[in-house]
């Protein structure tokens, strides 16, 4: 994912939704890199950028961030590294990787979707019987999302998508982008979610037996 300047997006260094403006004043910093490589097919450039929130530099090489190493994506919830370790690790794999390999990131994503399906209850003998059964049990905009992997990731013509999720093949343009958003919308349906009404819950709980009142069942 490329940060450009004038763009307001999250910063890899803080974490932090904010706009991105020019290391200098007045103008960025592009080099022409092709008299230095040698070749003179194709166009590389190094452009550099700066956070306006915590001040650090995001440095991209032919569009692909090379400073600071890492994901523009938000972190991982920590109510999903509380509760399963694997989903977690899978999605902070794929989010690291998604710049430099989209066949990998897809492919870690395809099984953090399995894994977070298997902690809800579903198991079937792949993955596309899963998407099946859980759209009956999402809220449609969740449903529609989480189908459009299928769609996306053209699983009919790839079978080994969803008989064996970890498997790297070829991807289809959008495909890991768009398996990682779904992802992050997941997290917050089964995880954080309900872990903010549940602390929610137990505050009013407090007030209740304060005054004297039952608590919520």
């Amino acid at each position: 994912m490329t940060i450009e300047v004038g763009q307001t997006d999250i910063c890899p260094h803080c974490k932090t939704a904010n706009r991105f403006e020019y290391v200098k004043d007045s103008s960025g910093f592009t080099v022409n890199l092709n008299s230095l490589i040698g070749k003179n097919e194709g166009r590389y450039s190094l452009e550099l950028c700066r956070c306006t929130n915590c001040g650090d530099i995001i440095i991209h090489f032919n569009e692909r961030m090379i400073y600071p190493l890492g994901s523009t994506r938000p972190p991982c919830p920590k109510e999903v590294e509380i509760v399963n370790e694997n989903i977690s690790d899978d999605y902070k794999e794929a989010c690291l990787v998604e710049q430099y390999s989209k066949k990998a990131a897809a492919a870690l994503a395809r099984r953090c979707l399995q894994n977070m399906l298997h902690d809800q209850g579903i198991k079937k003998n792949d993955l596309n019987k899963e998407i099946d059964e859980v759209m009956t049990k999402l809220p449609s905009h969740l449903s529609a999302a989480i189908d459009a992997i299928r769609t996306i990731g053209n699983f009919a013509a790839h079978p080994i998508k969803y008989q064996n999720t970890g498997e790297i093949v070829e991807v289809e343009k959008g495909e890991a982008e768009w398996s990682l958003d779904v992802l992050e919308q997941l997290f917050d349906f089964y995880y954080v979610a309900p872990e903010k009404l549940k602390v929610k819950r137990g505050e009013l709980n407090k007030k209740l037996q304060a005054t004297g009142k039952p608590n919520l069942k």
